[in-house]
């Protein structure tokens, strides 16, 4: 049986290879050296943060936090899959898959980061909708980014209006128009 401090060590050695598993639906699209895993679920955080502050009553900040930073762990195992595909071949069982995985990386640690995931993925909660608006805005801006250092083939992102996806959550709303005036480009409705 591992102490605490094992079962963490553990925990983090399982995790370890976010940080070089690539974002499959930029290098598709040709980008060479894309964000990993890990830099995005960083990135995210960061955005969810910024997000907080400027909406501070809004939502449940541990809740989002813990949520942004535990969001994309069963890739550690799993892998990216890139959206269409995930959408139109595995939708229900990827969703399955990444709940068990993460039910698993938690094992032994507290059970409220598995229940996070599964409100993450559920997208009923205020907090999970942000988060998930959150995850689509993250990549839109990742696209921007890429497209002024002209990586990839990435037209098909800004055409997408799943890409534009805000929960109904109208911060996140204001951030598409924002990244899509930034871009000079409509927001695909």
């Amino acid at each position: 049986m591992e102490s605490g401090m094992e079962r963490i060590i553990t925990f983090f050695e399982q995790i370890h290879p976010l940080d070089r598993v690539p974002r499959a639906g930029y290098i598709l699209r040709g980008v060479p050296e894309p964000e990993s895993v890990a830099a995005h679920s960083h990135f995210m955080s960061l955005l969810a943060l910024l997000m907080l502050e400027q909406y501070p009553n809004l939502f449940d900040r541990e809740k989002v936090l813990g949520m942004a930073l535990i969001h994309d762990l069963s890739e550690a195992r799993l892998m990216d899959i890139p959206m269409p595909y995930a959408d139109a071949y595995l939708n229900d069982a990827k969703k399955a898959a990444e709940q068990a995985i993460i039910e698993d990386l938690f094992q032994g640690l507290p059970e409220k980061f598995p229940r996070l995931h599964e409100e993450f993925l559920a997208a009923k909660t205020p907090e999970s909708r942000l988060l998930r608006g959150l995850d689509k805005a993250q990549m839109m801006i990742k696209i921007l980014c890429y497209e002024r250092e002209h990586r990839g083939r990435l037209e098909e992102f800004w055409k997408n209006p799943k890409n534009f996806l805000d929960y109904g959550i109208e911060p996140v709303s204001e951030l598409f128009d924002a990244i899509c005036a930034r871009a000079g480009r409509e927001r695909p409705r």
